[in-house]
């Protein structure tokens, strides 16, 4: 058997698994809870879902989300993650969002296979600097969930 292909989802993309009921990011989530692939995330994946779980239009997705259900989901990621720090950290001049820098810290610190993003300046920085980052669907028309 081949080893689950290890991902760095970013925040949007977590939050669409997580709270979504159907599509990519929802597919790549339960692919995570079957061990299809395993997530790699940092301490900062956790700072970045404390911050934007207490946003009214966030905890509005998927119908609705408590502050329990939102602890659950977060505590839920450790079981299936690989949890690295910490991060060696790196310029990332080519990247403009410095918020980003942290994934591509990550992709380098923990030797993972891709990025799994739907951020436009993550997506550019594939094509500057050869970085795997891919959207969900592309994980879903690639066949690798």
């Amino acid at each position: 058997m081949l080893p689950a292909l290890r991902l760095i989802p970013d925040i949007n993309v977590l939050l669409s698994g997580l709270t979504g009921t159907v599509g990519p990011a929802r597919e790549l989530f339960l692919a995570a809870q079957r061990f299809d692939v395993l997530f790699v995330l940092a301490d900062e994946h956790f700072v970045e879902l404390q911050r934007v779980l207490t946003y009214p239009q966030v905890l509005a997705l998927g119908g609705g989300i408590s502050a329990a259900e939102a602890f659950g989901l977060a505590t839920g990621l450790y079981r299936v993650a690989q949890v690295v720090s910490p991060l060696q950290r790196y310029d990332w001049p080519s990247c403009p969002d410095p918020k980003d820098w942290y994934l591509l810290d990550l992709l380098i610190t923990s030797g993972a296979d891709a990025i799994v993003s739907k951020d436009a300046h993550l997506l550019r920085v594939k094509n500057k600097l050869g970085v795997p980052v891919y959207e969900p669907k592309e994980l879903v028309r690639l066949g690798i969930i």
